[in-house]
């Protein structure tokens, strides 16, 4: 395994027929993959709070992390986005705006604020 604050256990649980795959981080619950019936995966979500789970078919669970992450990655910046932005940030990083500077920033944030929320 990669990362080593995951742990993978497959065991066979009392409540159940067939083996299930637990996942844990840094020592807590936090999946188990089951298949009570045969190859139709089922993924549970634990809920450390209150001791529940969300339980979902495998596929559509997966389906729908893939999909986050999709979305996710279209908004990520381009290594050259990257390198434009920290060069941004490290010409600001230590700015004190005037007065001035300050009062002119303010009026073009109400001034955007009027335009998207009127």
């Amino acid at each position: 395994m990669k990362n080593k604050n995951f742990e993978i256990t497959i065991a066979s649980l009392p409540d159940r027929e067939n083996l299930v795959a637990e996942i844990f981080y840094n020592n807590v619950e936090w999946v188990e993959i089951s298949a009570e019936v045969p190859n139709e995966f089922v993924v549970a979500f634990c809920n450390k709070e209150d001791d529940s789970y969300w339980e979902f078919p495998y596929e559509e669970a997966m389906g729908v992390l893939q999909e986050a992450k999709n979305q996710l990655a279209e908004k990520q910046r381009t290594p050259e986005q990257q390198a434009k932005y920290d060069a941004w940030e490290e010409k600001y990083k230590n700015w004190k705006p005037t007065p001035e500077e300050k009062a002119d920033y303010e009026a073009k944030m109400e001034a955007q604020r009027k335009k998207y929320y009127g």
